[in-house]
């Protein structure tokens, strides 16, 4: 049987097909970007009572993660300000997130509803549309964005971690998956989406866009390499060191991602892996609770 991906993917290396597939996806994002602009612009303006620096978490789908994201910051973090904005396709996740951020005093923004149903250009389109609709006018000494499922485990600071330089993150590579020929003098490189923090100044004259650039092999965020990634020398960019802390349920270790010894990665918690099936899912929670947010007695939502 021919394999169907591989068919769709050859279609796609058509240049005129990738030409016409980027167009499209030029035109939602386009559209997205600019609904309920007023809504970004207003919550700006409630934010600058609040402080200069903030991070921001895209939340989807998943209150069990938005909820161990909370505790473990107003836990474990100070000097930035977190802040839900949430992407989520689920009404009732919606509702959950915003209760949850308000009886934890996080502030919580509702964007539009997501047009794209790919994960990477869904998550892409929605940290543009906060980057034009609310940090622009926010106008911040530092911001960024974090993952819903990167939690804070122990004391930890994104103003220290950033420090002077331009830019903090997880600096990743292009994968395997270009669709063209990928240029010898050009590799790349961007920071993760999951994981990244900026001086405000340092990027605020860039034409930023945190979507994916699959034609060169990068993910969510690759589309800051033309614009701003690679105009930074190395030494303006701090790099967060990636490790596995292990986590053993029911006699299955499995290997977290953690970020400079501090930031527990769940991952693919709203669509792949161990923590969609349900009891594991269940025990993970409790473990991450009772080993780092102080017990389940704090928790909000219920497995």
């Amino acid at each position: 049987m021919v394999n169907l991906k591989h068919i769709v993917r050859s279609i796609r290396r058509n240049r005129l097909v990738w030409a016409m597939l980027r167009y499209r996806d030029l035109l939602v994002y386009r559209r997205f970007r600019g609904r309920d602009v007023e809504s970004g612009r207003a919550f700006a303006r409630e934010l600058t009572e609040t402080g200069t620096n903030f991070c921001f978490s895209v939340a989807f789908n998943t209150p069990w993660v938005v909820d161990a994201l909370t505790k473990a910051w107003v836990t474990y973090t100070s000097g930035v300000m977190l802040v839900v904005v949430d992407n989520s396709s689920s009404v009732a996740a919606r509702k959950a997130h915003q209760e949850i951020c308000a009886k934890r005093g996080i502030p919580y923004l509702e964007l539009p509803k997501n047009p794209e149903t790919n994960p990477a250009r869904s998550h892409g389109i929605a940290m543009n549309w906060v980057y034009y609709n609310i940090v622009r006018h926010l106008e911040p000494e530092t911001f960024g964005f974090i993952d819903h499922d990167c939690l804070p485990i122990e004391p930890f600071s994104l103003r220290g971690q950033l420090g002077h330089k331009a830019a903090y993150g997880w600096r990743r590579l292009p994968g395997s998956n270009y669709y063209f020929t990928q240029p010898a003098d050009d590799p790349g490189w961007f920071l993760w989406a999951g994981l990244c923090f900026y001086q405000y100044a340092a990027i605020s004259d860039k034409m930023i866009d945190f979507r994916p650039t699959m034609e060169n092999g990068m993910d969510t965020g690759g589309g800051n390499w033309v614009p701003f990634y690679s105009k930074l020398r190395p030494e303006h960019v701090g790099f967060a060191a990636e490790t596995q802390t292990p986590i053993d349920i029911d006699g299955q270790t499995v290997g977290y991602q953690t970020f400079d010894g501090a930031l527990l990665h769940i991952g693919g918690a709203s669509y792949k892996g161990l923590s969609t099936q349900l009891d594991y899912r269940q025990k993970l929670s409790d473990h991450i609770w009772n080993a780092y947010l102080g017990g389940t007695e704090d928790r909000l939502v219920a497995i």
